[in-house]
């Protein structure tokens, strides 16, 4: 056993499947079937069920665990030799949502680029709770997402908040309204009842505004009516300027859609104080921090500090 091992069996773990396995790591299929036998009989179980779609046994879930800390420790340690010998070279993985990365990631990325030119970035865009699940397992080197100041493992610092509004149509605010105003006003005070019978978009469970959205209609007393689920705000938006419903966004993309759709009409309702997710950078808590994560979170928060918040309608953490 030896670290190929453990990245082949993360390999076939992720892919399900020992050709598409075979093919991520070219070798051969029957390379790559004869050395998780050989695991397998080294470790005296069974780690695989071998049918379409594979899955893994509870003892292959088990070893999953420790193949990935594997894979980090050795990445941490390959990060540390690199510190050591002052040799800037390597591949940061950054996770961060999709809409959030296209907000925050450019201006940072190209300054830390040019700052580093021998790090190339690799950005991973997943829901929030994938982030973190990613950031844990050592698949990105840090994460910028709504984590939990105390979550174990990590190390998390906070950067601004972010706030998040309804978008909707004027058009359909007065089809689905009594009195605009009245619901805008009860909006502003995280009231969402006068709107129980417009029809929404709503985001995934796992991305921050999509649970905060929920929240807020729960709380309300609202069962809502949910036209479109997607995971792409800008395709929520959009459709929102069509007419098709009311979307949670950040307010920052708000106040751009409004600008591109002028013909729709479009309003940014906010929805009280409640109504912001706090945005931090967080990373594994280790030994040795690479120095590039620690370089990359300093732009960052630079980018932020300096003028990126007010820009992008943030506010400080």
């Amino acid at each position: 056993m030896n670290f190929s091992t453990m990245d082949y069996f993360v390999a076939l773990a992720e892919e399900k499947s020992f050709t598409k396995a075979a093919e991520r790591l070219s070798v051969t299929q029957q390379t790559l079937s004869a050395h998780i036998a050989g695991v397998e009989e080294e470790l005296g179980v069974r780690l695989v069920n071998r049918k379409v779609p594979l899955t893994l046994t509870y003892a292959g879930d088990v070893f999953l665990g420790y193949a990935r800390r594997f894979q980090a420790l050795r990445r941490t340690m390959g990060q540390e030799f690199l510190d050591i010998s002052r040799d800037e070279r390597g591949l940061l993985g950054v996770g961060v949502a999709s809409t959030r990365g296209h907000m925050l990631m450019p201006a940072t990325i190209a300054r830390f680029q040019r700052e580093h030119p021998g790090i190339n970035v690799l950005l991973h865009e997943s829901e929030n709770q994938e982030l973190v699940s990613l950031l844990k397992e050592g698949r990105v080197d840090l994460a910028v997402a709504t984590v939990p100041d105390d979550e174990p493992g990590l190390v998390v610092r906070r950067l601004c908040r972010e706030k998040i509004v309804m978008l909707v149509a004027e058009g359909l605010l007065r089809d689905v309204c009594d009195d605009v105003d009245e619901a805008v006003r009860e909006a502003a005070r995280g009231n969402l009842a006068p709107l129980a019978r417009c029809p929404f978009m709503m985001l995934g469970k796992a991305d921050e505004p999509g649970a905060l959205s929920r929240r807020l209609l729960e709380r309300s007393g609202v069962r809502p009516w949910v036209r479109v689920y997607s995971k792409n705000s800008e395709t929520l938006i959009d459709l929102a300027a069509r007419g098709m419903g009311a979307c949670f966004v950040p307010r920052a993309l708000a106040m751009r859609a409004m600008g591109d759709h002028p013909d729709a009409r479009l309003r940014a309702v906010g929805l009280g104080e409640e109504a912001a997710i706090t945005i931090s950078a967080a990373w594994r808590d280790s030994d040795h921090v690479w120095s590039v994560i620690l370089a990359f979170y300093e732009l960052l928060a630079a980018e932020l500090a300096g003028g990126e918040s007010a820009m992008l309608g943030l506010e400080e953490a």
